[in-house]
Formats: C-alpha cells, structure tokens, sequence
C-alpha cells in the first residue's frame, strides 16, 4: 500500500521519517518525496559480499563530486580524489557511481521505503538507478548505484 501525499507529509513532519531536506513542498510529489544527491562517487572495482559481515570488501572508489556542506558523508570512505561540487558532472558511459542523498530516512518499524527513480533520470541521460526499498527500520542516508547507459551529465 502506498501512502498519498498528505499523509507523507504528516509523517516526515511530525514523526521526522525524513530529515534534512531542503523544502517538503519542493520535494514532496504525488508518487513520494524527491531525493537530492550530495554525492556522486566512481566505483573502480566491485567490492566483496562475504557470508560473515567481518569478510566483506568494500568496493575500490575513485573520484567523489559532492557538495561542499556535505563534504563528511565521505568521511570513512577510500577515496581517490574529492572534488568540490561543480556545475555538471560528466558521467562516463558504463562506469558505475555511487550517488549518496542529502537527506536521511528514519523509517518506522512496520513500514519499508519503495524507491523508484525519476524517468527524468533515464529519459534524459539514459542512466539506470538501482535500487528497489529500503527496510523497515532502516535510518541513515541513502545509497544507490548509477550506471549511464551513454556518456551524459548530471547538474
């Protein structure tokens, strides 16, 4: 069951479900809330998904394009080089990044997040977003892998 606009607007204002937007009347559309991007980060080599968590790898990263006042989501991360926000970033065809969100969710106990790109998103720069929800109880910042089908650019 998806949730209308009023009632959204009722939990992220009151129950704080998502925290540190920019304007909930900007943000906030008839399918869910807009998501802003404060980081774009290359990914130079996948990672490692191990059966104990202790074995995981992390994948190897490159480049980071983020937004100056975000500058500490990046902490903790290997990164190559960080790049204070320009006005474009170009995208390089089949590269995959990660692109991390301004804003943080807090998501109830008894209710997951359905995440769905923009078709602005692969219409315009002919990129495909993964991702699919995002669990019940989950609180933080949300992650997601980009991968430009073509060489593009994201403002």
């Amino acid at each position: 069951m998806h949730i209308g606009k009023e009632e959204l607007k009722k939990l992220i204002e009151e129950k704080k479900i998502i925290t540190d937007y920019d304007s909930i009347e900007k943000q906030i559309t008839a399918n869910g809330f807009d998501f802003r991007v404060c980081a774009i980060i290359e990914i130079k080599n996948s990672g490692r998904l191990a059966v104990e968590k202790k074995d995981n790898k992390t994948p190897k990263l490159g480049k980071a394009h983020f937004l100056e006042e975000y500058e500490n989501r990046l902490e903790g991360l290997n990164i190559k080089k960080k790049i204070k926000h320009k006005k474009i970033v170009k995208l390089k065809k089949l590269k995959p990044y990660l692109i991390m969100s301004c804003e943080q969710v807090n998501t109830p106990e008894n209710m997951m997040i359905h995440i769905t790109p923009r078709s602005s998103l692969f219409r315009i720069t002919q990129s495909l977003l993964g991702c699919s929800f995002g669990e019940a109880g989950y609180k933080g910042y949300m992650t997601f892998m980009l991968l430009p089908i073509l060489d593009s650019e994201i403002e």
